[in-house]
C-alpha cells in the first residue's frame, strides 16, 4: 500500500480543521496527531532521513551508547536503566533515533506545522487512529525487540513531553536495517489521516493558536520557550 490509499482532507480555514477533527474520538480508541512543516515529508524518525554507510540500525546503536557513556553524569540510575525512557529522553534533546513524536492534542500538532517559517507551499496535520492493540506496553520488553510498529506514551521525563501531551511511534527496522514509512506501512496505511494546508495560512494559524493558549512558551515551558514567545509576540 501506498500513500495513494491516504484519505487527504484539503484545509482552507481554522474552522475547517476543528471540524474535520470533531469526530475522530468517536471512530478510534486513540487518536495521535502530528504536524509537518512541509507536506510532503513522510513520516519516518529523523534517523532514517539521511542515506548513510551500514544499517541505521547499527547507527542508533552506537549513538545511544555514546549518549548513555558521555551523559552518564546527567543522567539518573532509572532513566539509564529503562530503554523506553532513555530513547524518549534523547529525542527530546535532539538526538535522532527511531522514535517519531505525536500529540493527543490536535492543536499542539497544529502549531509544530506551522511554527517554523519555510519556502515549502504546503504543510500537513497527521491523524493517526490506534486501536490498543497498537500500543506498546513500555513495562515488558524493549523498543529494540519490538517485532512491528507501535505507539507508546512515554513517561514523563521532561517538561516538555508534559506539556505536549506527547506519545511516539517506535519504529521497527526491517531485516536489512531500513525503515518504512509508516504511511507506507500496510498495517497502519488505513490508519491514517492527512490534512494539507498552505503555508500562507500559517501567520493566521499560530494567531489563532496564541488565543487558545497554544505557543512557544506553553509548550517548551523554560526560558528558551519564552524568549521564543516574546521574539514571536513582538515580530523580532
Amino acid at each position: 500500500m501506498g500513500e495513494s490509499n491516504l484519505t487527504i482532507v484539503p484545509i482552507k480555514s481554522f474552522h475547517d480543521i476543528m471540524e474535520a477533527l470533531s469526530f475522530h474520538d468517536i471512530i478510534s480508541e486513540l487518536t495521535l496527531y502530528r504536524g509537518q512543516a512541509n507536506g510532503q515529508w513522510h513520516l519516518e524518525p529523523k534517523i532514517t532521513r539521511n542515506p548513510i554507510a551500514g544499517t541505521f540500525e547499527q547507527l542508533e546503536k552506537q549513538i545511544i551508547n555514546e549518549f548513555k557513556r558521555l551523559g552518564r553524569s546527567m543522567l539518573s540510575q532509572d532513566i539509564l536503566s529503562n530503554d523506553w525512557d532513555l530513547l524518549a529522553l534523547a529525542q527530546h534533546h535532539g538526538l535522532k533515533t527511531r522514535l517519531l513524536d505525536w500529540s493527543t492534542n490536535p492543536l499542539v500538532a497544529l502549531w509544530f506545522a506551522c511554527w517554523e517559517e519555510t519556502l515549502f507551499e504546503e504543510r500537513a496535520l497527521w491523524v493517526f487512529y490506534l486501536d490498543y492493540q497498537d500500543i506498546a506496553d513500555i513495562n515488558q520488553g524493549s523498543p529494540y525487540s519490538q517485532t512491528r510498529t507501535l505507539a507508546f506514551k512515554p513517561n514523563h521525563v521532561t517538561q516538555r513531553i508534559t506539556a505536549q501531551n506527547g506519545w511516539f511511534t517506535t519504529h521497527k527496522f526491517q531485516t536489512d536495517g531500513k525503515l518504512v514509512p509508516l504511511e507506507s506501512n500496510s498495517s497502519y496505511n488505513l490508519k491514517l489521516e492527512k490534512l494539507v494546508f498552505d503555508s500562507g495560512l500559517r501567520l493566521e494559524f499560530l494567531s489563532t493558536l496564541d488565543k487558545l493558549g497554544i505557543n512557544a512558551f506553553s509548550l517548551f515551558p523554560d526560558l528558551s520557550g519564552l524568549t521564543e514567545y516574546l521574539n514571536w509576540r513582538r515580530n523580532l
